[in-house]
């Protein structure tokens, strides 16, 4: 990443291995989803998180879109918070996948722009990023 893409960034990222689970919505046909996929954040902002996956396919949909780029699949997460009973909720799409070399194998990362997260949620993430 450029010194130019790191400054226009609206929020600073965090390196925190959040519990997730995420589950995708097609773009083109919301009534088709896949299964609820645990996996943990790579890093987190207030803005979005990005993940490490072996896989861009979950239950037949890419983590970015099907058929068509400019419709792009949206993604239901769950992060659990430490010592909080309840998961943050959020709704996002990813943004972009690049390949990465993670225990050896091939993954990628994938990060996550939040679209929708309510108030109380946000608040919530707020709090807990304060603290570092």
């Amino acid at each position: 990443m450029s010194a130019m893409e790191r400054e226009a960034r609206k929020h600073k990222r965090f390196r925190v291995p959040l519990v997730m689970r995420v589950r995708l919505i097609s773009g083109e046909d919301r009534r088709q989803t896949s299964r609820l996929y645990r996996t943990h954040s790579r890093d987190i902002s207030l803005g979005g998180v990005s993940i490490i996956t072996p896989v861009l396919r979950l239950d037949g949909l890419h983590f970015l879109y099907n058929r068509l780029p400019t419709v792009r699949n949206q993604m239901l997460m769950k992060l659990s918070i430490p010592d909080d009973p309840k998961p943050v909720v959020a709704l996002g799409y990813a943004l972009h996948a690049r390949t990465v070399k993670f225990n050896g194998r091939q993954a990628y990362v994938v990060g996550i722009h939040f679209l929708q997260i309510s108030e109380g949620h946000g608040e919530r993430l707020r709090s807990f990023l304060d603290e570092f």
